[in-house]
């Protein structure tokens, strides 16, 4: 399996997307996920980022364990909860073979989903099915193909750089390019699915997809994100699943 190792990396260092504060969606994404949840619990996150996230996660009562790939990421996010006054255990790892501990109540995948083949997906749902207690619900940010099929071409001109949105219509991939100046562009692509698709892949890793939340969309030409949109038109959806 490819791992963009340094698309993250890049893309902060261009758009400084995980140093941001909390932003209001996260605390309301945390609210949400602990009012289906019943109430908090212990929590990881994978692919935490800057923190913002398992920061508000943990300020609405949860035991949180972030996990993410960037060797930067842990210690923004400690010190992002630090000034929240909040606790979280931040780690260094790959998804796909670090070991977070657990097992957990809930599992949280937001924006990251779908790197790699089939088989990656499988062998990664799989292993959230393990770190899951019975009873236990994870929640997994799914890109659409239907939105990044409809934009695709889309180019748009910060001045730092240039941004790109294309779809491998054959791999079922959307596909987001940075285009500094003077600098070689780089390309994250992640695997798109339905939510029919998903149900097929979900056979035999141990989970059943419960509920489907659509999320938002961002209209290219108006310039303006609209933060919920109806599933035929969204970015991603959030794939609520549990243990088969």
């Amino acid at each position: 399996m490819h791992w963009s190792h340094s698309f993250y990396e890049r893309q902060d260092a261009l758009t400084g997307c995980y140093s941001v504060p909390i932003h209001p969606f996260h605390t309301a994404l945390a609210a949400r996920v602990t009012a289906h949840r019943g109430r908090p619990g212990s929590l990881l996150e994978l692919g935490a980022g800057g923190g913002q996230f398992a920061t508000a996660a943990a300020l609405a009562g949860h035991d949180v364990t972030a996990l993410d790939l960037r060797p930067g990421a842990g210690e923004h996010t400690r010190h992002l909860a630090t000034q929240h006054g909040a606790n979280v255990r931040a780690l260094t790892g790959n998804f796909y073979t670090a070991d977070p501990g657990g097992p957990f109540d809930t599992v949280c995948s937001w924006d990251g989903f779908g790197v790699g083949e089939d088989e990656d997906q499988r062998f990664l749902l799989s292993r959230i099915a393990r770190w899951l207690v019975p009873g236990g619900t994870a929640y997994v940010d799914v890109y659409t193909p239907w939105y990044w099929a409809r934009h695709a071409e889309f180019t748009r001109d910060t001045g730092s750089y240039t941004q790109t949105y294309g779809f491998d219509a054959d791999g079922c991939r959307m596909l987001d390019t940075y285009a500094p100046p003077g600098e070689e562009p780089f390309t994250q692509s992640l695997r798109c699915y339905s939510p029919a698709d998903l149900r097929l892949l979900l056979t035999g890793t141990g989970l059943n997809l419960g509920e489907v939340w659509p999320g938002g969309s961002y209209d290219p030409q108006a310039g303006i994100f609209h933060p919920q949109v109806p599933l035929g038109e969204c970015m991603t959806y959030v794939a609520v699943v549990k243990l088969a």
